[in-house]
């Protein structure tokens, strides 16, 4: 297993309205796999009594409870204070990076201008958590999620490793070692209370990813998967799909495989034969007793019966699946770019 690099200062920023004290060991246990937690900040207004449990835990990690009175009805104090401090902390250039914890969406434009520095942006919060900040941070990981992964695995007693490590002044990029496949379900995504980006949605974007990287006459590595799509979609957490390694979620994907190899994880593309793939077609075809077909129609029939369709055309060298009709399917004509025409293969006669 890769070691994370810990080399980076991180500030804490809490926003105590709007998440539940109950999070703060699972926040700092993940935060202990990104860098130092080297300023630690609650904002919140004291005099109310719902906080209570805020201030009884402090001392104990270490956190320093900001007053911000509430004095205009409606309106979040803690949001101004938390705001007003990020920046004073950003230009001081203390830290690398940021870890702003909450559910509220008021923060994207503060998270924004972090990046913009070039800072490191985690955001953490519960589903509820607008999209508009979530799209905003580098990272951003689902507290009641990884409440709930933590819960199952020390019920299993078993060690899991979450660690997504962020390398100084780059991407985050994950350690991920070849490992067994997660005992949480593959089927059900974790988050049925919030949008996550569809698992087709990731297939095909990685899929391209080792497309382009074949192109060029290299391999794909398992982590350069997690770092690009850390990038794409910040809210990308493999726990969100109740999976506990990268590896396993990748193994998952029909189209996709995953090999290990000195000492290193790489992925590839596990297309169908061209063998079988015209058996399939020949049997669409022949289901629908026809000889000509829209090549739209073909194409969305035959990804019913053929997860793999997209990888098989594009590690045949092909981006579109008329041409790769054409050139690769013996049996198929194309017709204008727009219909596919089937075409019974000759034998070759024999000499009497």
């Amino acid at each position: 297993m890769n070691t994370p690099t810990k080399d980076i200062n991180l500030a804490l920023l809490i926003d105590v309205d709007n998440i539940a004290y109950r999070y703060t060991e699972n926040i700092l246990s993940e935060l202990s796999k990104y860098g130092k937690v080297t300023i630690r900040r609650m904002y919140g207004d004291w005099s109310q009594l719902r906080l209570k449990s805020w201030l009884s835990i402090a001392s104990k990690y270490s956190l320093t409870p900001i007053m911000q009175p509430n004095n205009s009805p409606g309106k979040n104090a803690s949001d101004i204070g938390l705001i007003i401090d990020a920046m004073d902390i950003l230009y001081s250039g203390e830290v690398e990076g940021f870890c702003i914890v909450s559910s509220d969406g008021d923060f994207n434009k503060l998270a924004t201008r972090i990046r913009e520095a070039g800072k490191v942006v985690i955001g953490m919060g519960e589903k509820k958590t607008p999209e508009s900040f979530r799209a905003s941070c580098e990272r951003f990981v689902f507290l009641d999620v990884l409440e709930s992964a933590l819960d199952e695995d020390n019920e299993d007693g078993k060690d899991t490793d979450f660690s997504f490590p962020i390398v100084k002044n780059d991407a985050l990029s994950p350690s991920n070692p070849l490992s067994k496949p997660s005992p949480l379900s593959s089927n059900t995504e974790a988050l049925n209370g919030a949008e996550i980006t569809p698992r087709s949605a990731l297939e095909n974007v990685i899929i391209n990813m080792i497309s382009d990287n074949t192109a060029e006459g290299r391999d794909t590595n398992l982590s350069e998967i997690g770092t690009r799509l850390a990038k794409i979609y910040p809210d990308f957490d493999i726990r969100n799909y109740n999976y506990s390694k990268l590896s396993s979620f990748i193994k998952d994907f029909d189209s996709l495989s995953v090999t290990s190899r000195n000492k290193a994880v790489w992925v590839s593309l596990k297309g169908t034969s061209l063998k079988d793939m015209e058996a399939q077609i020949t049997a669409i075809f022949k289901q629908n007793k026809t000889k000509k077909m829209n090549i739209g129609q073909l194409k969305n029939e035959l990804q019913k019966t053929n997860p793999n369709l997209t990888a098989t055309v594009k590690q045949n060298g092909f981006t579109k699946f008329s041409i790769f009709l054409e050139k690769k399917i013996p049996c198929i004509h194309v017709v204008n770019n727009t219909e596919a025409v089937l075409t019974p293969i000759k034998s070759p006669s024999v000499s009497q």
